[in-house]
């Protein structure tokens, strides 16, 4: 069986289940497999195909978690051949693509503050565009909600000053109480509609960079800073690691504890507990 054909008729009988971000990030890795492989038959890959292509795109110069996200788009369209009944062995039962941990960049509370404060202070210098740009990304950085669900967020989704929302990535329903450094951001809300006004991403970070450098902040700002914010947060000021992985709708706890490495605080509190030792 070609790959390529029953890949791309696989998404279109899936479309409408699929993000924008989802079908870019499909498209775009299918595209890298195609360059190498163009007349790619299922079953040709095996755990030689897959090593050979890893090292392709190695030499390539993608970064381990550009590699991992290829691999594990291939990985996701041969499971689908799969669950439709095509007979064929799955390489990636013997061939594990593994995780990458890079540094995950947020604001410390003290930045975070800075910014905030002088976003309300200093907001008329900014463009229509950046302000709102700045205002979405401080919400996040209250809320953690992801771009996605920052873009379709509805007033219908908030009541009571909470936010009960069904996630685009991973489809997670999550439950965020607004907190008041949020709601500050928020003018009026609608009866219904779009909360925000959000931009096509790349577009939407030039714009928070522009507002950033006015407000007299130096830091490489783009909308992921904000939930990586959020998670270093609330671990800082001490809500447990199972309450903020409900928050940000992880999964598993595995992926809320990557936040937690990169907090001191949070380790300097846990390694107190040896003077119980005394």
């Amino acid at each position: 069986m070609q790959f390529f054909p029953a890949a791309y008729q696989a998404i279109q009988n899936n479309n409408n289940e699929l993000s924008e971000t989802t079908l870019r990030t499909y498209f775009w890795n299918l595209k890298k497999l195609e360059n190498f492989q163009p007349n790619l038959c299922c079953e040709e890959i095996d755990v030689a195909f897959i090593h050979a292509y890893k090292s392709h795109l190695q030499e390539c110069g993608n970064k381990p978690a550009t590699v991992n996200k290829a691999l594990s788009v291939l990985r996701i369209f041969l499971n689908q051949f799969i669950d439709d009944g095509v007979k064929m062995k799955n390489p990636f039962e013997k061939f594990r693509i593994g995780r990458v941990y890079s540094h995950r960049g947020f604001l410390t509370i003290p930045e975070l503050k800075k910014l905030y404060w002088n976003y309300f202070n200093q907001k008329e210098i900014l463009t229509a565009n950046e302000k709102e740009a700045m205002r979405i990304f401080l919400f996040s950085c209250f809320t953690g909600l992801r771009y996605s669900d920052l873009k379709s967020l509805d007033a219908t989704e908030i009541a009571d000053w909470k936010i009960r929302k069904q996630t685009q990535k991973t489809g997670e329903a999550v439950y965020i109480p607004i907190p008041v450094q949020a709601r500050l951001l928020l003018d009026t809300l609608p009866l219904c509609g779009n909360i925000f006004h959000v931009t096509e991403n790349s577009q939407f970070n030039r714009q928070l960079r522009r507002a950033a450098k006015k407000l007299d902040c130096n830091r490489y700002l783009h909308c992921h800073l904000a939930r990586h914010t959020f998670a270093t947060t609330c671990i800082t000021i001490g809500i447990s690691l199972p309450a903020t992985g409900k928050l940000l709708g992880h999964r598993n706890l595995s992926t809320t504890l990557i936040y937690a490495k990169y907090v001191d605080a949070f380790l300097d509190k846990e390694m107190k507990k040896f003077n119980r030792l005394r």
